[in-house]
């Protein structure tokens, strides 16, 4: 199983791959990074990249550009 954090995870895009996620048992999607959590997500929402603890073994970006230094810096320093 492949574990996933999608960052951007309430956008268009973000919301498709969680339904898709569901339908699909090699994935499991263990947390999702977005500015606004609305609650609808079977997986916790941070609102700020540094805050999260879970591990995963990628990440999928699917958030607005000025977003990806904040996700970069968090690699970066990993």
């Amino acid at each position: 199983m492949i574990n996933i954090i999608i960052h951007g995870c309430n956008g268009k895009v973000g919301q498709v791959i969680s339904g898709l996620a569901k339908e699909d048992d090699s994935i499991n999607i263990v947390a999702g990074i977005d500015v606004v959590d609305n609650g609808n997500n079977d997986y916790p929402v941070y609102t700020n990249i540094d805050e999260c603890d879970v591990e995963a073994d990628v990440v999928i970006d699917f958030s607005i550009a000025k977003a990806v230094d904040k996700l970069i810096d968090f690699f970066f320093f990993f």
